[in-house]
């Protein structure tokens, strides 16, 4: 890669990148083959120092007296003889055919700091921490603190031979192709990288595009981009779409065919901006989860599922400002058949849309009538007409959601009866205007549901569960806390509902141990017991986990631990 082609930004100047990724450390200079701590003042080369020369340096002017070695001071200055040792001789061989050094080798020859010896310059280990006699003085060397020492091995330099220019750029070389080695990940096979890459959130993958070419290359491939994912709160999610599906519709000028999936939950800077471009660049958009993304409107809203055709999933959750859903007027004027107008969603979930009344809700039963799923919890604003709309136009409704929606009466079950045997999963959860009159109507007519939330229907009690229990045989999950039920309405569901494998009875004052004790003899398979709240003693729990190996019990009584 040139500079030219960086500063064109076609790609990203990644020099250094590299080491910050893999947390490559730099190269430790080299250390010294010998310990500073034995008292000695290491001679080995330091390959490290980019200049070289040869054993050249400024006589220095020396003279001993005629003490003893460990007294001798200095006098009278003598020249020193300059010299240069051959490469192939040891330091201590050149050392002991200079007329300085004294016999026996009991004495070093050291030269002067004003001298430019290469030992000086090749070897900076131990500079800090010796500082040699400031005249030549081959009995005895100074360390910092000014305190004289005697050379205890005088033959550990022997093995260590003077440098060259050669061996000099040898080393530096071979340093620096050692720096810049290969790492375990960069012998991954293009197919394995691409693994890892299909994890990686959008995001991160932009990151990873700046590490090298190769990684460029490879981060946009087509088949990473069917999904394109930011949750990130912070993120300019607009300015962020509007580069992706610039980028991604380089080989399809103006669309992106390749993305199909878009989740933007959290995302709390998109705009209708953002949405207008995904409906413009992404025709065959499936898949677009929106949660909590609050600056939103219909219009925007609208362009989408009127531009993405395919759109079958929808998750605007949170959206504040939905109201509604539908086509754009333009969509409808070129749409002369009511097929054409149809919206083919089968999943949309619109909870804690508090703006959603019952006209909403008709115009998007009338548009979405291939529904399958859908959830309205806490829009509060609900009644049974917008239920009975649904009903109406929705037949095809497999799982339906009315928690917390508390205008919601037994008129608006018993037009949810009308599904029969589609319905699989109702919650009406915290509906208290629900009684048994409504459960009566489910469990009559949808008799194939396999999950059922009545949790805090004070009204509900066992009179609706015996036929719940008896209509509706393949029941797996329950929940009727806090309603009117009693161990008469347990041995109902202990008789005749044996695949039950959630139950939950918290806050049901009513519960003893004999109803627990028929459900996990008659309910073996259940798996999760919610008995908070409950007098239940330790003997029903003993029972429970005997019959039931696999069940785990949600209590509140400590002396079940």
């Amino acid at each position: 890669m040139t500079d030219t082609e960086v500063d064109k930004g076609n790609f990203t100047n990644w020099k250094g990148m590299l080491d910050e990724l893999f947390d490559i450390d730099q190269i430790p200079p080299l250390e010294s083959p010998h310990d500073s701590s034995s008292g000695i003042a290491s001679d080995g080369a330091n390959y490290n120092s980019p200049n070289m020369s040869t054993f050249r340096g400024t006589p220095s002017p020396v003279t001993y007296s005629g003490t003893p070695s460990s007294d001798r001071s200095v006098s009278t200055p003598v020249s020193a003889e300059i010299f240069t040792p051959s490469p192939n001789h040891h330091y201590r061989d050149e050392y002991a055919s200079h007329p300085y050094v004294a016999q026996e080798r009991n004495i070093y020859y050291r030269q002067s700091p004003m001298c430019k010896s290469p030992i000086n310059q090749l070897l900076q280990v131990e500079q800090d921490m010796l500082r040699y006699s400031p005249h030549l003085d081959g009995a005895y060397y100074t360390d910092r603190h000014g305190h004289a020492h005697i050379p205890r091995h005088p033959g550990v330099y022997s093995h260590i031979s003077s440098p060259s220019y050669d061996d000099t750029e040898k080393l530096i070389y071979a340093a620096r192709k050692k720096r810049h080695r290969l790492s375990l990940f960069d012998l991954c096979p293009d197919d394995v990288i691409l693994k890892i890459f299909q994890h990686l959130p959008t995001d991160q993958l932009c990151r990873c595009s700046r590490v090298c070419r190769r990684w460029y290359t490879l981060v946009w491939e087509p088949s990473l981009w069917s999904h394109i994912k930011i949750n990130n709160e912070r993120a300019n999610v607009d300015k962020a779409l509007k580069v992706l599906t610039r980028r991604l519709s380089y080989d399809t000028p103006h669309v992106c065919i390749m993305v199909e999936k878009i989740n933007l939950n959290g995302a709390e800077r998109l705009t209708d901006k953002g949405l207008h471009l995904i409906a413009k660049r992404c025709p065959e958009l499936r898949h677009l989860e929106l949660q909590g993304c609050a600056n939103i409107t219909n219009m925007a809203l609208f362009e989408v599922v009127s531009r993405c055709v395919n759109l079958e999933y929808l998750n605007v959750a949170g959206c504040s400002f939905i109201t509604c859903i539908s086509l754009t007027p333009e969509a409808s004027l070129q749409s002369p058949t009511l097929y054409e107008k149809q919206i083919f969603l089968r999943h949309l979930d619109m909870t804690d849309c508090y703006a959603l009344e019952d006209i909403g809700l008709k115009i998007m039963a009338v548009h979405c009538t291939q529904l399958q799923f859908l959830f309205l919890r806490r829009c509060v604003r609900i009644t049974d007409i917008g239920v009975q709309h649904v009903a109406n136009f929705c037949t095809m409704i497999r799982e339906f959601s009315i928690s917390d929606c508390r205008r919601v009466t037994d008129f608006g079950l018993r037009e949810l009866s009308k599904l029969d045997s589609n319905l699989r999963y109702l919650s009406v959860a915290k509906c208290d205007k629900v009684s048994d009159v409504g459960i009566k109507y489910i469990a009559k007519y949808c008799y194939k549901i396999r999950y059922l939330n009545a949790r805090g229907c004070e009204a509900v009690s066992d009179d609706s569960l015996e036929l719940l229990a008896q209509n509706c045989s393949r029941l797996k999950s329950l929940d009727v806390g806090k309603c009117d039920i009693t161990d008469e309405g347990l041995q109902f569901l202990a008789q005749n509902c044996p695949q039950l494998k959630k139950l939950s009875v918290k806050s049901c004052d009513a519960i003893t141990d004999s109803g627990v004790i028929a459900v996990a003899r008659g309910c073996r398979h259940l798996q999760q017991l919610n008995i908070q709240d409950c007098h239940i003693t330790v003997e029903a729990y003993r029972a429970v986990k005997k019959l039931c190996k696999k069940c785990i019990i949600e209590h509140t009584n400590p002396g079940f631990y």
